[in-house]
């Protein structure tokens, strides 16, 4: 019996650390949907993302003025990796140039 509790104890405590969950934000999207795109331009949007999305910025890029700036965020969300006009990012973190 003390052979069996130590092996559920050790089971339960490797269910309980398990593995990491990929965090997102502290950015997020701040308009009632943000465009997600394959490319910093308009021409490569495929996705709106909800209000308040996390995201994590990864890098900039200036290309295609589009919404009052030509700054692009490459973001990773739980919706894909894309790039999202930085109008549409709120809480912005720094990071480099793509």
């Amino acid at each position: 019996m003390a052979v069996l509790a130590s092996v559920i104890s050790a089971t339960a405590a490797i269910v309980a650390v398990g593995t990491p969950a990929q965090a997102f934000g502290p950015s997020y999207c701040n308009s009632s949907t943000c465009s997600l795109s394959n490319s910093p331009s308009t021409g490569g949007i495929y996705f709106e993302m909800p209000r308040a999305t996390a995201v994590t910025m990864l890098c900039w890029t200036d290309n295609q003025w589009w919404n009052g700036t030509n700054r692009w965020f490459k973001v990773d969300s739980v919706y894909g990796r894309g790039y999202m006009i930085a109008t549409q990012v709120s809480n912005q973190t720094k990071v480099g140039h793509c």
